[in-house]
């Protein structure tokens, strides 16, 4: 399996994304899902995902942090910046940073795709000493009850039937790979463009 950076970075930037989730949160009392929203917005996450050296290895927790903020238009209290690297939100950021890295999907995906930042934090009081390897499940599990299509249809206001009408594509077929009894990565070219029209979006969203 091809990885999201090189090994060498992994420590630093799980320990990184830790601190800094830990700080915002329970330092200056930044709300855990509204903070990891704006990390997500900033460029912060994408610079880690592009595997910034500077990211990834040259800034600290809470340096990460006040970029977040700063970059969010928004400015953190001033607060001791201890790190208490044995708190549900320090492992929240560690996990969620080897989960990016051991799948290589960036942060924003991993959250659009089920992989919300809340649910790894509910799940500290069962996860926080297993195997890396069963956080790694835990997410894949999450990011399996995730069926693109029928997201962006959805998100997109539009039925199935309509989607059939917009795209040419059969009502029958559009069940199957919302169903999962059919498989969009075995369609054809031509099928797949065409639902990417109707719903404005790309093949590697579908995909």
């Amino acid at each position: 399996m091809t990885h999201a950076y090189d090994m060498a970075y992994l420590d630093d930037a799980m320990a990184s994304v830790g601190a800094m989730l830990d700080y915002a949160v329970n330092a200056c009392g930044e709300p855990l899902d509204l903070f990891w929203s704006r990390f997500l917005a900033s460029g912060v996450a994408s610079s880690l995902n592009r595997a910034n050296p500077k990211y990834l290895a040259g800034m600290s927790g809470v340096e990460l942090a006040r970029t977040v903020a700063n970059r969010s238009g928004d400015t953190l209290p001033d607060a001791e910046s201890f790190i208490d690297m044995g708190s549900p939100e320090y492992w929240t950021g560690w996990a969620m940073a080897y989960i990016a890295w051991y799948l290589n999907i960036d942060y924003g995906t991993l959250a659009s795709g089920g992989m919300s930042i809340t649910d790894l934090h509910e799940r500290y009081a069962t996860l926080h000493e297993a195997d890396l390897s069963k956080i790694v499940r835990f997410a894949q599990g999450r990011l399996a009850k995730d069926n693109p299509l029928k997201r962006i249809r959805e998100n997109a206001g539009l039925t199935q039937a309509q989607l059939a009408a917009l795209s040419g594509i059969t009502l029958r077929s559009i069940r199957g790979y919302e169903q999962g009894q059919r498989s969009l990565k075995n369609a054809s070219a031509e099928s797949v463009l065409s639902l990417c029209r109707a719903l404005g979006c790309t093949a590697d969203d579908l995909l």
